[in-house]
């Protein structure tokens, strides 16, 4: 089972549903909205624990009062009461998204903002500095430096391991929709990439992406599902 949820954020939140959703998330959660300084960020936590929960409950068949969460020594959130249940959470902008399965996966989502592409690739492989070099123009740049930091960013939440793994240590090699890995890290993950809304770059790492299942919703629309 690989089920992913794709939700853009179309409207804020009444307090009657931002209470109860809040109320209804475990402690770490809370202390982490609690902690975020922007209403934005607050609302992106608050759905992605209730995304989450949704998920869980609809296709695991696992109450909210049932999960427990806990975090590895190397900062990776995991479901302690279901280890055989593997999740991941990603949100940027006007999007949260979230992936459930019974193999280990990784998701990310970035906005796709002008930034110093050559200042912050500096810090990939060389290979993948030069692919992105490659590219004619400053938009196709800029395409090319999110598609590699997505799948970074996917990949290493797929192993566990968060950003600590020097992202010059291992390269990825895009050729048109084909994405391949090379890496000392043994490993069976697929990749896949593309462009949401024309301005948001989505990735995700499984070892069974054919299995991947992906629904696009609304907050409007989980709002309506939700009974909390």
């Amino acid at each position: 089972m690989l089920i992913t949820h794709l939700l853009k954020l179309d409207h804020s939140l009444n307090s009657d549903t931002w209470n109860n959703w809040y109320h209804s998330l475990e402690s770490e959660r809370q202390n982490k909205i609690d902690n975020l300084r922007f209403p934005d960020d607050q609302l992106r936590s608050l759905t992605a624990g209730v995304l989450l929960q949704s998920m869980l409950f609809n296709y695991c068949q696992l109450p909210p009062d049932e999960l427990f969460f806990s975090t590895s020594k190397q900062g990776k959130p995991f479901l302690a009461s279901h280890p055989d249940i593997f999740f991941n959470l990603t949100h940027s902008g006007e999007y949260v998204c979230c992936s459930v399965s019974t193999a280990p996966v990784g998701i990310d989502i970035e906005q796709m903002e002008s930034i110093d592409v050559n200042g912050i690739a500096r810090f990939f492989s060389i290979h993948e500095q030069k692919y992105i070099h490659s590219r004619q123009t400053k938009t196709e740049q800029l395409d090319a430096f999110y598609s590699i930091w997505t799948l970074k960013e996917a990949f290493s939440k797929t192993v566990g391991h968060g950003l600590s793994l020097p992202m010059d240590t291992y390269h990825f090699i895009l050729n048109g929709e084909s994405i391949s890995l090379s890496t000392q890290i043994k490993n069976d993950y697929q990749f896949y990439s593309r462009i949401i809304d024309n301005h948001y770059k989505f990735a995700l790492s499984s070892s069974i992406l054919s299995k991947n299942v992906e629904k696009h919703l609304t907050l409007t629309e989980l709002v309506k599902t939700v009974s909390l």
